[in-house]
């Protein structure tokens, strides 16, 4: 069958303009860049060649969630034989008696039956797992202690060996300055300073925790008056905080002891404003505060609390 003309004249153009492109694609050019990078924008992080390496990247290790509990130890140390037949027999024992499965309907005899199956499966899993288990545990003691003996071997023999042929040919012409046996300790000319100040750094602070003690027990000395030590004084104290007729007008537990009664949000207003009923002690100057630095002085003097 004849081409059709219009058909053939584009297949044609078609070819002849891919082979104008691969030929522009193999030019060469005249310059020192290589021709890669003719055809890569310059904000592209392969603009510039950098080699690679030869090793390729380690993969990172899978995380795996969770947390494994740690495996019991199933033979301890001093523990007596677990495979004897004595020791399986007394674990697993086996049933004492069996029923009689003609009595009985089909569905309960099959029940039972599977039952019995699964028992012996059990008794026969935990013999089997046990010889399993003390077999493994030899092998890896026997393991261990064969690397253990092989690396103190090897350590004896290191530790032992001959000097070799190269350091006794040469160590004639080696000083003694340069020998590592002959270094000797540094020299330390502030060392007896240093430990006077450091042993008077530790008195100073155990003779300040040791007044710290003193003070403390001297404070407990002087709070133990208050102190309720019979059952007499506490039933008379308990009478005089829950009082009937103190709290029949529906009057608090702050109200009795107000001194020790939390602040609250007026009388931290009041506080701030200075007013309220103690706006007179607002404006006493500095006489609470001499008085505290005074009871502070004469409690150094004494020696205690006061």
């Amino acid at each position: 069958m004849a081409s059709h003309p219009v058909t053939s004249t584009v297949i044609r153009a078609h070819v002849t303009s891919r082979k104008c492109m691969l030929c522009q694609g193999s030019l060469r050019y005249f310059n020192s860049s290589p021709s890669a990078t003719t055809q890569i924008a310059p904000e592209s992080p392969k603009f510039i060649e950098i080699p690679r390496l030869v090793q390729p990247h380690a993969r990172p290790q899978p995380y795996i969630k969770g947390v494994l509990p740690v495996p019991r130890q199933v033979f301890p140390r001093g523990s007596k034989d677990k495979t004897t037949a004595d020791y399986l027999a007394a674990v697993t024992p086996e049933p004492t008696s069996k029923k009689n499965l003609d009595s009985t309907d089909t569905s309960a005899a099959g029940y039972i039956e599977w039952k019995a199956r699964l028992a012996a499966t059990r008794r026969k899993n935990l013999r089997e797992g046990l010889v399993e288990l003390q077999y493994r545990k030899q092998k890896i003691d026997r393991h261990v202690a064969a690397r253990s003996a092989f690396r103190r071997a090897e350590h004896e023999r290191l530790v032992h060996q001959p000097e070799r042929e190269d350091e006794r040919l040469t160590n004639p012409s080696v000083t003694q300055e340069m020998t590592p046996g002959h270094v000797g300790r540094l020299l330390d000319p502030n060392r007896k300073a240093r430990v006077a100040r450091k042993r008077a750094n530790v008195e100073a602070k155990e003779e300040g925790r040791w007044e710290e003690r003193r003070n403390a027990l001297h404070s407990l000395y002087m709070n133990a008056r208050d102190f309720i030590v019979t059952e007499a004084e506490l039933n008379k104290k308990v009478d005089e905080a829950f009082d009937d007729e103190f709290f029949q007008n529906g009057a608090s537990i702050w109200d009795k002891y107000s001194q020790h009664a939390p602040e609250t949000i007026q009388h931290m207003l009041n506080e701030a404003n200075k007013t309220g009923n103690r706006a007179i002690s607002y404006n006493q100057g500095y006489a609470g505060i001499d008085r505290q630095r005074v009871q502070r002085i004469a409690e150094e003097l004494t020696g205690g609390k006061m």
